[in-house]
């Protein structure tokens, strides 16, 4: 039999990917948003307001823009302080993301993985030509989750110089790429958080689909999710009104940012606005974007960062958060998602290097304060012991009491009991991924593998 030139191959599934079906995204969609359109409970939608009216207070800052999305129950818009002298900083107005864009870019790069395009263990030298200091052996998923050992473009001298003496400059990415540094490591021996590994990421995205990346986002991702205020600059320009970026205690609004744009892309230059981003991330972790194993890709944590592709893993007084923070000249952002509460915190700030975090656990302390579904952590219980972690058939559960459920990434219930002391869940014919245990007291991950 004949086989089929592979250039053939490619361009079919690239016309299939472009022209998938969005109906298994946007029905979904519509029955979710008429309930997290709903507000909060006002004496909630009060404390969440003072938290962070009291925070912007306290540290200086000119703005603060947060949303907090409980899925099935609601959704809360604050804002604080001023965009610039004698506006008000509104909920809809739109901030630099920052290093957030990472997570577009990493579902960008699994869902063209999906369709067959590409595997993540592709390395850079099957799509992209030779660069100096970027090894032809380092594969996607090394790129994605920061072991490929690569310079960070943004710590090369004179790369902040650039952006300051011409901000009105846009520069291709092979002027960006040859400000890439000599490798730190060999990839795959070590970790280490590098911006070039997304813009890598990027460009081959670009070339497996024959798209743009801020098009393909826009007509996969964005529109499909109605996420109309997150855009791409500068392939794209930003839309609706902008909360002035602040530095040095000024309003540098006047400033160009085409400079910085260009050379961050898709690593970081991306705008949204805090509603935007609370129904991205819920969107992502109920399923709505990504299929099972391209969640288990993502939510696979490595290195000192404990960062899969896009997001990083942090545990908080016992319960399990995928967050990732973002910071670019003049602007700064947080995002916090619990899965096993199917709660979503997004913080912004219109200025840099500044306590986005701080602000969202802050907001995260006044939920769990509050009856609202939120389970508060209690320190002084007792911790249940989880084994083996990796579980391949059974998972043991130890040391635990009172009503257990376990979740998936996507937040679905998978199991519920009421034990007393502990128990022993069969879980071989689960798909495999990151799951979430749930107590009355904390929460819990374990892998199945």
């Amino acid at each position: 039999m004949a086989q089929l030139n592979p250039c053939l191959v490619h361009f079919v599934r690239s016309i299939m990917y472009s022209t998938r079906s969005l109906f298994g995204i946007i029905l979904p969609l519509l029955v979710a948003a008429a309930v997290n359109a709903q507000p909060l409970r006002p004496e909630l939608e009060a404390r969440l307001q003072r938290s962070i009216d009291s925070i912007r207070a306290e540290r200086g800052l000119p703005g603060v823009s947060a949303s907090v999305l409980l899925r099935g129950q609601g959704v809360w818009r604050g804002c604080a302080g001023i965009s610039h002298a004698g506006t008000p900083l509104r909920a809809e107005m739109v901030f630099g993301i920052g290093s957030n864009s990472k997570l577009f870019t990493a579902a960008a790069v699994l869902r063209a993985a999906e369709a067959g395009l590409f595997d993540v263990e592709d390395t850079v030298g099957a799509w992209l030509p030779p660069h100096a200091n970027i090894a032809a052996g380092i594969t996607l998923r090394q790129l994605l989750n920061h072991q490929s050992g690569l310079a960070d473009v943004n710590a090369t001298p004179g790369y902040q110089d650039s952006m300051l003496l011409n901000p009105g400059r846009i520069f291709t990415r092979e002027e960006v790429l040859a400000w890439v540094g000599p490798p730190h490591f060999a990839p795959g021996t070590s970790w280490e958080y590098s911006n070039t590994n997304y813009l890598l990421a990027g460009m081959i995205v670009e070339r497996a689909t024959g798209r743009g990346l801020a098009a393909l986002l826009r007509e996969d991702i964005l529109a499909p999710l109605g996420l109309d205020s997150t855009t791409l600059p500068p392939d794209e320009g930003v839309v609706g009104v902008v909360a002035h970026p602040w530095a040095q205690g000024g309003d540098i609004f006047a400033v160009s940012r085409n400079a910085l744009h260009s050379a961050a892309w898709c690593a970081g230059a991306m705008f949204s606005s805090s509603g935007d981003m609370a129904r991205w991330y819920d969107a992502l972790f109920a399923g709505r974007v990504l299929g099972a194993e391209s969640m288990r890709e993502m939510t696979t944590f490595v290195g000192s960062g404990e960062y899969g592709f896009g997001i990083s893993r942090r545990i908080e007084n016992g319960r399990t958060l995928w967050v990732h923070g973002g910071s670019i000249r003049g602007y700064s952002s947080f995002m916090l998602h619990d899965s096993a509460q199917a709660l979503t915190i997004c913080v912004l700030v219109n200025a840099t290097q500044v306590p986005a975090q701080a602000i969202a656990l802050r907001l995260l302390e006044v939920l769990s304060a509050t009856p609202t579904g939120i389970t508060r952590v209690d320190s002084a219980a007792p911790t249940p012991r989880l084994y083996p972690n990796p579980a391949s058939t059974v998972l043991h559960v130890r040391d635990a009491h009172g009503l257990l459920r376990v979740y998936d990434v996507r937040g679905a219930l998978r199991w519920e009991g009421s034990i007393d002391g502990g128990v022993s869940i069969p879980v071989a014919h689960w798909p495999r991924g990151m799951y979430v245990l749930r107590s009355a007291h904390a929460s819990f991950t374990f892998m199945k593998l």
